[in-house]
């Protein structure tokens, strides 16, 4: 990472000035190479936007007149960011002292696209396909960097140049979830890298402002869009055959399902979009997981 680059802190925040509050001045304070923090306000009711104003007046706001959740406002920080390297930050989270401080190192390597921090309560998510479709535990090795497929859309950084060649985050999946997800598994396929670095510690409370929403309409966007996640970018035929006999014997079993399935047809002929990509998807499965080497 050249010594003159910077990078910009994303956070986007609904009704959380209580957490900004607890964590906006460690954000700042132990952020280097620092240019800005955005903060991008989902239509809050909390005096968000006038807390910022009168004790932050450095911190640039983008201004929503409503909850428009995750996917979408992180591309609008993004779009009025300026710097080499962009932080996502939930405004739940936290930052330990110096927790940038090994993390540059990553990006001398041209092909590293993100670099996801560990966050204290989680770890690196250790992926296989099996049943039709991707599945992830916690990796249960905390004591080295590792690659993995997706860095955490609340608590990593990102390569902008990258970012953009990619064209940000998928707005297929607003208002959130899987969105971090697919543009990992997109920069892999790629054949740019992101890592999982111990070093970087971060604290996450999981307040989350999904918690603040029906949870009935939560839990049928998650489904959705792991089904976008899919169809968009397996490629591989084995892996294809086996997700669709996943979704006719998923369905059978559990008549409610079909209208996760219906919604995911219903959103994928509006804004989907099939993808080619110059790696298999059993290429990338093979590489991350793995311990990460210099």
């Amino acid at each position: 990472m050249p010594g003159k680059a910077k990078i910009d802190v994303i956070i986007p925040s609904y009704n959380g000035k209580y957490l900004l509050e607890k964590h906006l001045d460690k954000v700042i304070k132990y952020t280097d190479f620092l240019n800005r923090v955005i903060v991008i306000d989902n239509g809050s009711e909390d005096g968000t936007v006038e807390w910022l104003e009168a004790n932050y007046p450095e911190v640039e706001v983008v201004k929503n007149k409503t909850n428009l959740g995750f996917t979408k406002p992180v591309n609008q920080g993004v779009s009025v960011s300026k710097a080499d390297f962009l932080i996502l930050l939930n405004n739940d989270v936290e930052p330990e002292r110096d927790y940038l401080k090994d993390i540059l190192k990553f990006f001398k390597d041209e092909k590293v696209f993100a670099v996801s921090f560990n966050e204290n309560k989680s770890s690196w998510p250790e992926v296989s396909w099996h049943g039709g479709k991707i599945q992830f535990t916690k990796g249960e090795d905390k004591t080295r960097p590792r690659y993995t497929l997706w860095a955490s859309g609340g608590s990593a950084i990102y390569r902008r140049s990258i970012w953009d060649k990619l064209g940000g985050l998928n707005e297929i999946y607003a208002p959130y979830y899987w969105e971090d997800i697919d543009i990992g598994y997109r920069a892999w396929k790629m054949g740019y890298k992101i890592i999982w670095d111990n070093g970087s510690v971060v604290y996450h409370e999981h307040e989350s402002t999904s918690k603040k929403v029906n949870q009935n309409y939560v839990n049928l966007i998650k489904q959705r869009n792991e089904l976008l996640f899919t169809w968009q970018n397996i490629t591989d035929l084995d892996m294809v055959l086996s997700h669709k006999k996943f979704l006719l014997t998923h369905s059978l079993l559990h008549p409610g399902y079909i209208k996760v399935v219906l919604a995911s047809i219903i959103r994928f002929i509006a804004l989907g979009k099939r993808r080619s990509f110059p790696l298999k998807d059993i290429e990338v499965l093979k590489k991350v997981n793995q311990p990460y080497e210099a």
